[in-house]
């Protein structure tokens, strides 16, 4: 398992959730995540922003709702937001993949 791995299969359940790679609707609201820098480590950081409302004109109102972090073997660490069973799950679609084969001598 890999963060770029872990990127990956977050950005595809968002678009299967919401037909956009980096947006989700979960239990108290609807959500949209960015990336932000890799540490020296290979720890990917990011801002996670809920949507607020829509302001006279119609522009969606998004605030900071927390953050994410991925650790560089691609455990979720902190994802504000998105429910720990869907962590989880996102997690174990990933890890069998990741996994190397079996060689039989």
């Amino acid at each position: 398992m890999s963060a770029e791995a872990t990127i990956k299969a977050l950005g595809d359940y968002c678009e299967k959730n919401s037909g956009n790679f980096y947006t989700w609707t979960g239990k108290n609201g609807t959500y949209t995540w960015n990336r932000g820098k890799t540490a020296g480590d290979g720890t990917v950081n990011g801002v996670v922003r809920k949507l607020a409302g829509t302001d006279a004109s119609g522009t969606e109102i998004w605030v900071v709702a927390g953050s994410i972090k991925i650790a560089p073997t691609g455990e979720i660490l902190r994802f504000t937001g998105l429910a720990k069973k869907e962590q989880k799950a996102i997690q174990q679609v990933i890890t069998p993949i990741m996994m190397p084969e079996t060689v039989e001598a």
